[in-house]
């Protein structure tokens, strides 16, 4: 059950492609701070990226291990901006040698179109898309035609693998009391970028490592998540480029990012625990009163 339950939380798409909403949302804070504006000229275009991600599993206090269902992804986006909007006729053209092709479809949920794949281990993804220069052709309805290209050489992983410590878990799970503040604390780095989100919970901690290093932790306010409930949580570190250069205020990234994946259970409520005894306690008594009565 535990593998299988697991293995519901790695290919939970909606976690996935959200920390790499993520990345890009906060990149218009981080590109505001320097003084440029991530709409400036261009209208039509969001933004743009491509990187690789490495999945893991945390289901304890020990370290986490890589996970076991094609864990390594490859991913395109290219977001809407303020007017039109972006047609899946754009291209992405990997760099020479690669055996992966890139068709764009609809993003589920908002305007931007995607592409991503798995693959079973760092030799396959690599194969497929390998390090270099990737040229994006971007078309949209107004219409208009964006020429852009990122570059995956000279990138890495992360050194780092999110892990969180110092939690109390149980059956592969953290269990936390929903009704008091929580602390969800985790290993330090100096990464570019990093992600804490909890699914279904409106949870999303994203923060650009301005110099000071990242964040290592995040409280849960009392009464943010209900009683005995499991969310789906997800930790990510990443390594990337920024560049705004070359479609005139649009930012586009190239990354590379370790993303763990674990699950929140949270003690159910002391009240309903005691309405649930009184109930049984209730129907035992009627019970007794009906057996008297038949006598």
């Amino acid at each position: 059950m535990r593998s299988q339950f697991h293995g519901t939380i790695f290919n939970n798409a909606k976690l996935r492609c959200h920390s790499h909403a993520a990345f890009l949302a906060i990149s218009a804070a981080v590109l505001a701070g320097t003084g440029v504006s991530a709409f400036a000229t261009v209208s039509d275009v969001g933004q743009y990226l491509a990187g690789k991600t490495a999945y893991y599993l945390q289901t304890g206090n020990s370290s986490p291990t890589i996970a076991s269902s094609n864990p390594y992804e490859f991913q395109a986006e290219i977001g809407n901006g303020s007017s039109g909007s972006i047609l899946t006729s754009s291209t992405l053209t990997p760099p020479a040698g690669a055996t992966g092709s890139v068709t764009f479809t609809p993003n589920s949920g908002n305007n931007n179109i995607k592409y991503q794949q798995y693959y079973a281990s760092t030799t396959a993804l690599d194969a497929a898309f390998p390090n270099g220069n990737y040229a994006f052709t971007i078309n949209t309805s107004t219409p208009n035609t964006y020429s852009a290209t990122l570059g995956l050489s000279g990138l890495t992983y992360p050194t780092d693998i999110p892990a969180i410590s110092g939690a109390t878990w149980s059956g592969g799970n953290l269990v936390i009391d929903p009704n008091v503040d929580n602390t969800i604390s985790w290993n330090a780095s100096n990464d570019l970028h990093l992600s804490f989100d909890l699914n279904n919970a409106n949870i999303n901690e994203s923060v650009f490592n301005s110099g000071g290093g990242l964040p290592s932790s995040y409280m849960i306010a009392a009464n943010t998540l209900l009683p005995g409930q499991t969310y789906i949580g997800q930790l990510d570190f990443a390594n990337g480029v920024l560049d705004t250069s070359q479609i005139s205020g649009v930012m586009g990234a190239a990354y590379y990012q370790n993303s763990t994946q674990f699950t929140i259970v949270t003690t159910p409520d002391p009240a309903a625990g005691i309405l649930m005894l009184l109930g049984v306690a209730t129907l035992g008594l009627l019970a007794r009163r009906r057996s008297v009565a038949q006598r």
